[in-house]
């Protein structure tokens, strides 16, 4: 494979790693699938559309920018086939309604993702060009967008890695988000790869990820919701991202006033759910529930208005119920897991133990005593420091096993 090595005086133009890249809602939950190399130039591309563009433009893209964090090895050949590869992608995406607006049940249409690419390889460069048919997508965004910095998502290798940090991100302020198991493999565009291989998409998907976003601003962790014994959905779980409620929160005084302030609760209102909130009626991990549950079924195109939905759900408490469920179910689950660890804590401890022992009841045997003195007749202190401190680990392991 024909590779460019850089050395430490080769001119390098990566992008500015405090450049935004932005995307509507609509194209981070799009289906389509991209290769590591594709993936990489479209961030490239994000990363030089401007905030006022109204067209896209041409983009030169040194080939160099292509190359993984930290790499200075570019593969050219790769690159070529990739610049072919991806003339041929399509989204399977929802299209919008008027003013760039989802819709409540949307059509699904594929569009071309390229206008045209093509690789010169005495320049060291790939020229492309989006689309135009994506322009709702990408241009002259208002609301119901995501915005991720460039700096955050160089760090990515994986391209599911990519897609999560992007679906993550989309729900930045919530802390959390539910995915059935179907639809991220569909988001993802793994449709046939690990299936009925759930060990090997956690293995090689969601615990890739998680090791590579914790390096970014949306570290997370996840839970897996089982119907049997089958995973059903995913659970993904992270800090709500202080920087989407700095400005409200520096008006009110608690962190669910900002956000029910940032969804577009009337602060008029808030009153009537801090006197709830205040009054017991329900815990304030019901507010964030109520939040979370309205922001998918707006995704769901369930409702129009989380706003109202969300203020409604408070002030009737008609999810409480299903917020005490989920909170006994969490409960329980912390229990079981606490309950495995220990077990699982307590049969090393008793493997380690009969090890001890067996190494200690051999020492003790007299033939071994025997052969200790052969073998150091000017240190017979050894033989007793031996069993001595084998005694003493047997002791040790006793002891950790007894006090679980």
């Amino acid at each position: 494979m024909k590779t460019l090595t850089l050395s430490a005086s080769s001119p390098v133009l990566p992008l500015v790693p405090d450049v935004l890249a932005v995307q509507h809602n609509a194209l981070v939950n799009a289906r389509f699938g991209l290769g590591t190399l594709e993936m990489r130039l479209f961030l490239c591309m994000l990363g030089r559309i401007g905030r006022n563009d109204t067209a896209f433009t041409e983009c030169s893209i040194p080939v160099r920018e292509l190359a993984p964090e930290g790499s200075l090895n570019v593969p050219y050949s790769e690159v070529a086939a990739m610049v072919k590869q991806l003339t041929r992608r399509a989204l399977d995406i929802e299209k919008l309604g008027p003013e760039g607006r989802r819709q409540k049940d949307p059509d699904i249409i594929s569009i071309p993702l390229m206008s045209f690419a093509s690789y010169s390889k005495s320049e060291g460069t790939v020229v492309s060009r989006f689309n135009d048919a994506i322009r709702p997508y990408l241009l002259q965004l208002r609301d119901n967008f995501t915005k991720a910095e460039i700096k955050h998502l160089q760090k990515l290798k994986s391209v599911s890695s990519h897609r999560i940090y992007w679906l993550l991100k989309e729900y930045a302020a919530f802390g959390r988000r539910t995915v059935s198991l179907s639809e991220l493999r569909n988001l993802l565009g793994l449709t046939t790869e690990y299936e009925g291989r759930f060990d090997h998409f956690r293995a090689r998907v969601l615990d890739r990820a998680q090791q590579e976003l914790r390096e970014t601003d949306m570290p997370f962790t996840y839970e897996m919701i089982r119907q049997g014994k089958s995973v059903t959905e995913i659970r993904f779980l992270f800090a709500p991202a202080a920087s989407l409620m700095a400005e409200p929160a520096a008006l009110v005084g608690e962190k669910w006033e900002a956000l029910l302030l940032g969804i577009g609760v009337a602060g008029k209102s808030l009153q009537q759910i801090r006197i709830q909130l205040e009054s017991g009626y329900y815990q304030e991990g019901y507010i964030y529930f109520v939040i979370d549950r309205m922001a998918e079924q707006v995704r769901l195109g369930k409702i129009k208005k989380q706003a109202g939905a969300v203020y409604k759900a408070l002030t009737e408490g008609y999810l409480l119920a299903d917020y005490e469920q989920e909170q006994k179910s969490s409960l329980k689950k912390s229990k079981q897991l606490k309950q495995a660890q220990v077990s699982r804590q307590q049969q090393k401890v008793q493997g380690e133990l009969e090890s001890a022992q067996n190494s200690l009841n051999w020492l003790r045997n007299p033939e071994i005593a025997v052969s200790y003195a052969a073998k150091y007749p000017d240190n017979p202190e050894i033989y007793p420091q031996h069993v001595a401190a084998a005694e003493k680990v047997v002791a040790t392991l006793l002891a950790q096993l007894n006090s679980h």
